[in-house]
């Protein structure tokens, strides 16, 4: 049965109201045209100004993951007049939160670990590389030597950083499992997690083509980009479903962006389209936790919201 079918005979309302339907496919459209409509033109200005190497350019990326959250609430009130009851917003099952702080952490390091063994890095103990661009952005500070530097960056980016990041993934969160995947559940799960995904994905295309993430392949990048966000959003999505919150899928995101990629520091002539958690070999590890999760039951588990 094709997904519109599904869509149509399911209904995303249990009480199947042909009327609450069409208003929560209505809802839908709008959150879709609003994301990528505000992000895509705030990014495509970034493009015309010079792309990354712009003054504003981090302003305009930390914009950029409010977005969601913005247009999640406008459409929650004002489009579908539906209130906020499914979006995750309370504590949920607490143990889902050491999931979340150190999964992004352990699958990145395995990552980075792989890339070593299958000789796309080599493993540098003095941090060479990440110590001179340092040096390079910031001539005038004192870089700590590697065996100071590399436990501070850690210790600073599984805490405060995240901390502070969360802010920021929150606004993703918010919308992308805190609306979007709660509105393809009658797709059934797996093909929620999926779609989720790849919209999540194809969201990043235009930064992802200024050559963010993947310099050296900014076309080829917009798909290993998709490819990533969507096992990542079966991750998320099973963090946000299993607790009952999007705070876990929040604090797993704001990990993964601060000190999850911290022990890359560690390796030295990494492609990122090949290597780390962000390239294909990273598909390996975030591939067979997913499948874990799918094959233990994990994956199907819910917490009532």
């Amino acid at each position: 049965m094709a997904l519109k079918d599904q869509w149509e005979v399911s209904g995303l309302n249990e009480g199947g109201l042909p009327v609450a339907r069409e208003r929560e496919k209505q809802g839908l459209y709008w959150y879709l045209v609003l994301t990528f409509g505000l992000v895509w033109l705030m990014e495509g200005w970034l493009w015309t100004q010079g792309g990354l190497r712009h003054p504003s350019a981090q302003l305009v990326l930390m914009a950029v993951m409010l977005v969601p959250a913005v247009s999640a609430a406008v459409v929650r009130q004002f489009v579908t007049r539906e209130g906020f009851s499914d979006a995750g917003l309370r504590l949920g099952k607490k143990r889902y939160y050491l999931w979340a702080w150190l999964l992004p952490l352990i699958l990145a390091s395995i990552a980075g670990a792989l890339t070593v063994a299958l000789g796309q890095a080599r493993y540098d103990p003095t941090m060479s590389e990440f110590i001179a661009t340092l040096k390079t952005q910031s001539p005038a500070v004192q870089v700590p030597a590697p065996e100071v530097l590399l436990p501070m960056m850690l210790v600073q980016g599984m805490t405060v950083n995240v901390l502070i990041t969360a802010v920021f993934a929150f606004g993703e969160e918010f919308g992308w499992r805190g609306y979007l995947l709660m509105k393809l559940l009658p797709l059934g799960r797996i093909r929620a997690l999926v779609v989720s995904g790849v919209i999540w994905g194809l969201w990043h295309a235009p930064v992802i083509l200024m050559g963010y993430n993947y310099p050296t392949q900014p076309v080829w990048g917009v798909l290993l980009m998709t490819v990533f966000c969507t096992w990542f959003a079966a991750i998320f999505g099973w963090l946000r479903l299993a607790s009952g919150s999007v705070f876990t899928a929040t604090l797993a995101h704001a990990a993964l962006n601060s000190g999850a990629l911290t022990p890359l520091t560690l390796l030295a002539g990494v492609d990122t389209a090949i290597g780390g958690p962000l390239g294909v070999i990273g598909w390996i590890p975030l591939g067979a936790f997913v499948l874990w999760l799918h094959f233990t039951g994990r994956l199907y588990d819910t917490a009532a919201d």
